[in-house]
């Protein structure tokens, strides 16, 4: 006879949370760690800075737009088969970048295939995934899930520079294709499932999601139609906030690697330096998920923004190497806690009736921030030859961030406080 204990390993759900781990993992790795390719492809191609950050700002518009819509079909047809199908669509467009010799294969490829792929296994559908299949342990799973989108970065980033230096940047676009195509796509295909209802024998949910005896509690704004989110304050104050996010997340991203090359970097330290970042990630989300259990969610989520700022002082501040590090420590810390936390506040102020269209809604919005930054940065840098007034104006935007989020009514709103049993 099995032990409690030995029951409880055989959830499902964990490995559910591991295949979303690598999942993020590797889409968010290989979408960031863009940055590294972009001084090859000016030097091979003859291209200019500017016309390269307006494809890369184009293709994190047509993002913001594609969330909203995966966001709906995951609500409508489940999270598995938009997974899947984007995976797949994923690895043919990264493969397909090796062949770019225009602008408009540029932008066809990367802003308009490649975002809508990448949408599909991003926060949106993973969170509403892993939101069904945890409920007491949802702030681990989620946080444990957004650390794969920092070792995505840390592992993507050096690699992608090392492929480039040794068999030069478009086979380093078909080794990653075909990693995404013929190792991340049939695991997904093999093991994903969208919720406990389809495994077989599932065992151990008794501690994870609400059972048939377990009474199911809803909150003041738990939605019926997604539309109904619109009239509640909360939804813009997280939205706001998310766009913000996304100004000063983008902008590192696709700016971060050029900037700190133009500061004399040289080109692998300076991916590693990114990367590294990046990998500091997994502390500050776990941090942020033991404290999210001890203080309110809407501290967190502001006292990251607030770090997040400080982290730009540092940069423009400090300067050199040393600014660099003090800054990679500081933003690494406080990147993706913000995505754990407004993904957390969002399903428990909300419930997840309608959260893939939610989260959609909110990352459309945190894409459209990093759109227009991404565009104006590049244009910016190519007036001035510098970075620092961007820079400036990102960390200027997160003390209104860290505002907006500690003003969130958390404790009159989520059903963690409010719960109604029905």
């Amino acid at each position: 006879m099995q032990t409690k204990k030995e029951t409880e390993k055989l959830y499902y759900g964990w490995l559910i949370l591991a295949l979303c781990f690598f999942l993020i993992m590797c889409g968010f790795g290989i979408r960031t760690s863009m940055g590294v390719f972009i001084v090859p492809i000016e030097n091979d191609l003859g291209w200019n800075r500017a016309n390269i950050s307006r494809v890369l700002s184009l293709g994190i518009l047509i993002g913001a737009f594609s969330f909203l819509v995966v966001g709906y079909l995951n609500d409508k047809y489940g999270g598995k088969i938009i997974i899947c199908l984007s995976l797949i669509l994923l690895g043919i467009s990264i493969i397909l970048m090796s062949t770019i010799n225009s602008i408009l294969s540029f932008v066809f490829i990367y802003a308009f295939v490649g975002s809508f792929a990448s949408s599909g296994i991003g926060f949106v559908t993973m969170h509403t995934l892993l939101s069904k299949w945890f409920f007491a342990k949802r702030s681990l799973a989620i946080s444990i899930s957004v650390v794969g989108g920092s070792f995505g970065p840390l592992l993507f980033g050096p690699l992608s520079s090392y492929l480039i230096e040794t068999y030069q940047w478009r086979t380093a676009f078909v080794i990653l294709g075909v990693f995404i195509l013929f190792i991340a796509s049939p695991l997904a295909v093999v093991f994903l499932k969208n919720n406990p209802n389809q495994v077989v024998n599932n065992e151990g949910n008794d501690k994870n999601v609400p059972n048939n005896n377990t009474l199911i509690t809803k909150g003041p704004l738990f939605t019926f139609h997604w539309k109904d989110a619109l009239k509640t304050f909360p939804f813009w104050q997280l939205s706001i906030a998310y766009l913000i996010c996304g100004i000063t997340t983008n902008i590192l991203s696709v700016h971060f690697v050029p900037f700190a090359i133009d500061e004399g970097i040289e080109p692998l330290t300076a991916a590693s330096i990114f990367g590294g970042m990046m990998g500091l990630n997994s502390i500050g989300v776990m941090l942020a998920a033991y404290l999210s259990h001890r203080i309110s969610q809407k501290f967190v989520l502001g006292s990251a923004y607030a770090i997040r700022a400080l982290a730009y002082l540092m940069l423009l501040g400090v300067g050199g190497e040393t600014g660099m590090i003090l800054f990679a420590v500081m933003a690494g810390m406080s990147w993706l806690p913000t995505v754990s936390m407004t993904s957390l506040l969002t399903a428990d102020i909300y419930g997840l009736r309608n959260l893939g269209t939610l989260n959609g809604m909110s990352n459309m919005y945190h894409q459209i921030g990093g759109a227009l930054c991404v565009l104006l940065t590049g244009e910016i840098q190519q007036l001035t030859g510098s970075y620092r007034i961007p820079f400036m104006v990102a960390g200027l935007t997160l003390i209104i961030a860290s505002i907006i989020a500690f003003t969130i009514k958390e404790k009159k709103y989520s059903y963690k406080y409010n719960p109604i049993s029905i």
